[in-house]
């Protein structure tokens, strides 16, 4: 998936608990392998050009509604994998090929207008999905999160946003350099988005002891007061 002609993915934060001062996120270790393409959706019939994007999250995290001290952080790597290319004709086309989410992301509260971590809510925890393209548009791309507990107690189709009716996330690149990962060259990037409106939750049910998610993270919450920055390692592949 690209972002400006650069493909990224959402990234991964190191989880601290208690309370600290540690900084709520840490870049995670990535070693690239060949199986980082695994996931490549396959060239369509007649293009003359086709290209996959693998974006592997190093570091970031996202605030979900207008309750800003409540943060969504992951603390092992996710892996985005799109791919764009060209017919004979020039008419582009692209595809996309899944998100891998390794484990789910964990809601955690922090001090405002800080990094430092107050307390963690291990039984209150999610998933970002990709649901796919924004038509053609390789620099938007639909997404939900799907929220979950231990037991079931929020409901087993508890999401903020659906597929029928998905975020759209528009990521916008603040510094993207050449990088070399165990020898590997391929570019390092720093993305946020900023802009993006969140619906009321659906499916969910109130958990014992925080409530219900809208309550939780403040949603419905208009756009301006989400956002989502990460950093990304991301590489390519010309078929």
């Amino acid at each position: 998936m690209r972002f400006r002609r650069t493909a990224v993915v959402l990234g991964a934060a190191a989880l601290a608990l208690g309370l600290t001062a540690t900084p709520a996120s840490a870049e995670q270790s990535y070693v690239p392998t060949e199986s980082d393409f695994a996931d490549c959706p396959p060239k369509p019939a007649g293009a003359a050009k086709w290209t996959c994007y693998v974006s592997t999250a190093l570091e970031g995290g996202f605030t979900l509604g207008s309750r800003k001290y409540i943060r969504i952080l992951i603390d092992k790597p996710m892996r985005i994998t799109s791919a764009e290319g060209e017919l004979a004709d020039g008419t582009k086309v692209t595809a996309f090929g899944g998100v891998r989410q390794p484990q789910n992301f964990k809601v955690v509260s922090v001090v405002p207008g800080t990094d430092v971590i107050l307390s963690t809510m291990p039984e209150f925890e999610g998933r970002f999905i990709g649901v796919g393209l924004n038509g053609n548009e390789p620099d938007e791309f639909k997404v939900r999160f799907q929220l979950w507990s231990p037991g079931g107690l929020l409901g087993s189709n508890c999401t903020i946003g659906t597929d029928a009716d998905p975020i759209v996330f528009k990521p916008k690149i603040g510094v993207s350099l050449p990088w070399l990962f165990w020898l590997t060259p391929m570019a390092k990037v720093w993305a946020d988005e900023k802009n993006f409106a969140l619906p009321a939750s659906a499916g969910c049910n109130s958990y014992p002891l925080l409530g219900h998610p809208d309550d939780l993270l403040g949603l419905p919450s208009a756009a301006g007061n989400n956002s989502a920055n990460f950093v990304w390692a991301v590489r390519h592949k010309t078929f």
